[in-house]
């Protein structure tokens, strides 16, 4: 296991030469100093002298190499030299650099405040509460050759108690010697988590006890998913502050139901609704432009990212009220139409009344452009909403126009199921766009960097409701409906059966 242990002092470089030395199974070729700063090689070199004393090799054998004093250079540097592991010694001048450090590798890290000796056995190594985790106690062990042989405060509730107050009472009532390691695991190392909030504010205090915080670093599926989302912020790079700002005002206002809205949505409704009956593709993509629908769906996909309960309230109130408008304006044009003429199904409308799986991935693939393209200043959202809209506008006029005229069955060439057709076409891409735009959103940065709350359990039961009614949907749309999806019903069989042997008697001589 090749380790790279970053210094930026000499006296970092004493206080810190016997730690390195007591590494299990350390040698002087998997063991590299990252000397931190330009123009020091006169550090270098007296590390590498330190160190070749407490290794009892030579100088010469030891791995030395001069950095700068920045987090990405050290951890690229980590990467280029295939470091399993990543040691920094604590310093008060490099404090954040350290914290950014921690915050960001990719490798089990061990963060040392050094004190004194290093610890002997497995009894000097104190875990502060009832962790490390396993995996963090293998990785313990690997670097210090033993794991935590006990726990300083293990009855403490890491999510309620008051976790400074407990350190400081468990340190005073146990007395732990300069020669023991009092170690946090810290499984996320987030501004956000409690124990890692109280292992930084101890490594930065005068207590008389070395401090170490133990990241294991990540997982195979967590590379994999950094590599991926590293690949995803060279594409697309993260929003900055002011824009998610810009953005969430944006969406929280569109969001929010108003006469404007309800207005482009009633004009989009009764356009469609003329469309469908003309069965004129062209007079549907006019409707398409002018329908508001997507923002409140995208803001509902924000609700969902940030577990914002008021915002996914209000966009949930907007859609729904944007539906019924829908619905009611083309079932008004459905009756004004039937003033002039016979009521007419065309091809677009029967086209709407029969949902099939691939809508979801339509929903799916649109709530995702449309989304990145509201993410993007330089792409214009307005042409990704248009698309989305013809997958929303048309099929509620659709189920409007239907209900006007009547037609709750079909006479000849059944094909899909009026009315429910299209409202279930409706959810189906509702719910898949709303997914797909809080993935986006989230991925994008809109999401709050907290623990697990009262937010994140409301947002787990959504999603799960919301995915429920998905599932459900998708059964209904697998199974067999053969009286209305165009095959013949026992009767109508009989029926044709009955006209097929009268023809054959009229035949014959």
């Amino acid at each position: 296991m090749r380790i790279l242990v970053a210094v930026g002092s000499e006296e970092q470089i004493n206080t810190g030469a016997a730690w390195c030395a007591s590494i299990d199974g350390v040698t002087a070729g998997n063991l590299e100093i990252a000397i931190l700063g330009a123009d020091r090689k006169a550090l270098a070199e007296y590390g590498r002298k330190t160190l070749a004393a407490e290794l009892n090799c030579e100088p010469s054998d030891l791995n030395v190499a001069t950095i700068e004093a920045d987090a990405n250079a050290i951890l690229t540097h980590a990467e280029t030299q295939h470091c399993r592991s990543l040691i920094l010694l604590h310093s008060g001048n490099l404090s954040d650099l350290h914290k950014e450090v921690f915050q960001t590798t990719k490798h089990p890290t061990l963060w040392l405040r050094i004190i004194g000796k290093p610890p002997g056995s497995e009894s000097q190594i104190v875990s502060a509460f009832q962790k490390p985790s396993h995996v963090t106690s293998v990785v313990t062990e690997k670097l210090l050759g033993f794991a935590p042989g006990k726990t300083l405060c293990s009855h403490v509730d890491l999510q309620r108690d008051n976790l400074s107050e407990a350190i400081k009472t468990a340190l005073n009532e146990e007395k732990i010697a300069d020669d023991e390691l009092l170690l946090f695991g810290i499984d996320d190392p987030d501004s956000s988590d409690r124990v890692y909030k109280t292992a930084l504010q101890l490594i930065d205090s005068k207590t008389t006890t070395s401090i170490g915080l133990l990241h294991d670093g990540y997982t195979l599926p967590e590379k994999i998913a950094s590599q991926v989302y590293q690949w995803a912020a060279d594409v697309a790079p993260p929003m900055d502050r002011q824009e998610r700002i810009d953005l969430s005002q944006d969406l929280q206002s569109g969001s929010a139901p108003n006469l404007e809205f309800f207005g482009l949505i009633s004009a989009a409704a009764m356009l469609a609704a003329f469309g469908l009956i003309q069965d004129s593709a062209a007079v549907i993509i006019g409707a398409m432009l002018i329908a508001p629908l997507m923002t409140p769906i995208i803001g509902a996909g924000l609700a969902l990212a940030q577990g914002n309960r008021p915002l996914f309230r209000s966009a949930a109130t907007t859609i729904i009220l944007g539906f019924l408008c829908a619905l009611i304006a083309s079932m008004l044009f459905g009756w004004l139409v039937l003033i002039f003429q016979e009521p007419v199904m065309t091809s677009e409308m029967r086209a709407r009344c029969s949902p099939s799986p691939i809508d979801f991935c339509v929903g799916l693939v649109g709530g995702f452009a449309a989304t990145y393209a509201r993410t993007r200043r330089h792409l214009s959202a307005a042409l990704a909403g248009a698309a989305i809209a013809a997958a929303l506008v048309p099929p509620i006029s659709t189920a409007g126009l239907q209900l006007a005229f009547h037609v709750w069955t079909w006479d000849t060439n059944p094909v899909g199921v009026p009315i429910l057709g299209p409202i279930l076409l409706v959810l189906v891409n509702v719910l898949m766009i709303m997914g797909g735009s809080a993935f986006v959103l989230w991925a994008r940065g809109m999401r709050t960097d907290r623990t697990l709350t009262i937010q994140d359990r409301w947002t787990v039961r959504i999603a799960a409701f919301l995915f429920t009614i998905t599932l459900l949907i998708l059964t209904w749309l697998l199974l067999p409906h053969t009286s209305q999806a165009g095959s013949p019903t026992k009767n109508q069989n009989n029926s044709e059966v009955a006209d097929n042997a009268s023809v054959s008697a009229t035949e014959s001589p």
